[in-house]
């Protein structure tokens, strides 16, 4: 009995070795392929899972041979120990299933990469850290690891597909005259597409496809705190987030330097003195 304890040890050891070789195989593999970097990532993800399971499953095979649940050496007890795992399976890892066809078809979909910036249900919102069969893990605001499993996802939003179109909003007061205030905004477009081109999306080639630009007024109906103004600009997506930044920066700088305010609620109240009234 002992030593059979012991063979299982060994096994369970050698079988974390080739999980290390494995890895360490793979990190060699893909420092000469010439492969985008998140594609790197994910595949490097994808296989260090496939071998994860693999091996686990060998090993608890190897594991019940020592003890004589399975003899993989006579068909019919491994085909019968084969059944009684799969029937339990059946019933207790529907799931698993779902989540391991979801995780396929995320990934010849296409839909995500390791790397990629994503909101998933409109309520994980991360960088995607690991693509397993089974589950997808992303790194938030906080760094805190969020794991989502392949089959409860619904919908994937993805900031970080080749291209992003920013639009920036902002409400001015209706006091404020239309026309300097499109200026203003249009110095704003000057200022990114100079001073911030690196972050506009280029052709094959480097030149530039889109600059920012001022869309126009967009909205003045039913708002009583001023009109909408909108400017737009397609960057590449991994500089979303800093020229989204850096677009609303400069918005509130060079409505300072203009002197044009941006709208917020205000309230008026109305005050009656009670000698004015008597001498009325």
């Amino acid at each position: 009995m002992l030593y059979k304890i012991i063979k299982s040890i060994l096994i369970i050891v050698s079988s974390v070795i080739i999980l290390k070789v494995i890895h360490y195989s793979l990190n060699k593999v893909f420092k000469f392929t010439k492969f985008d970097e998140r594609y790197e990532n994910t595949l490097f993800s994808v296989l260090s899972s496939i071998s994860y399971y693999i091996i686990f499953i060998l090993s608890i095979i190897l594991v019940l041979r020592e003890f004589d649940i399975i003899d993989a050496t006579k068909f019919g007890t491994l085909v019968t120990g084969a059944s009684i795992v799969g029937l339990i399976a059946g019933v207790a890892s529907q799931s698993i299933l779902k989540d391991i066809f979801s995780g396929f078809f995320v990934l010849f979909e296409k839909q995500l990469q390791v790397g990629d910036f994503v909101v998933i249900n409109e309520i994980f919102r991360g960088t995607v850290e690991e693509i397993g069969l089974r589950s997808i893990s992303l790194r938030d605001w906080d760094l805190r690891r969020i794991t989502i499993p392949n089959g409860s996802i619904t919908s994937i939003r993805n900031y970080s597909k080749n291209k992003m179109r920013i639009v920036v909003h902002v409400r001015v007061s209706y006091e404020e005259n239309p026309m300097k205030v499109i200026s203003a905004l249009d110095e704003v477009c000057d200022i990114m597409n100079e001073k911030y081109k690196e972050y506009l999306l280029k052709s094959s080639s480097g030149d530039v496809k889109t600059q920012f630009k001022v869309y126009g007024v967009t909205d003045i109906e039913d708002n009583p705190v001023g009109a909408k103004y909108t400017l737009t600009g397609v960057v590449e997506s991994y500089k979303y987030f800093s020229a989204l930044r850096e677009a609303k920066l400069q918005i509130l700088i060079v409505f300072k330097n203009n002197n044009i305010h941006i709208a917020y609620p205000t309230h008026i109240n109305i005050l009656h003195h009670k000698d004015n009234e008597k001498e009325l």
